[in-house]
């Protein structure tokens, strides 16, 4: 019964929409390989964050390739 959020990130490299999209195709990708290991569909949501949302500074090769991730955010219990 738990439902998750998946959540797609990238660095700030790039067009802003593109890198949106590119974070919520990341999303998409993880939410096929879940349902694939019978994960129901209905318990996960996905959502593309872009580049909004660093956890490093953008300011080395090593930190965007950190910030290209994608998380799980537990919604339900």
């Amino acid at each position: 019964t738990i439902q998750i959020e998946i959540q797609g990130h990238t660095d700030d490299l790039g067009d802003d929409k593109v890198n949106l999209m590119l974070s919520e195709s990341r999303c998409k990708s993880v939410q096929v390989f879940l349902t694939s290991k019978g994960i129901e569909i209905n318990r996960l949501t996905v959502r593309g964050l872009g580049e909004g949302n660093p956890k490093f500074s953008n300011s080395s090769d090593l930190n965007r390739a950190k910030n290209r991730r994608t998380e799980f955010k537990i919604k339900q219990l």
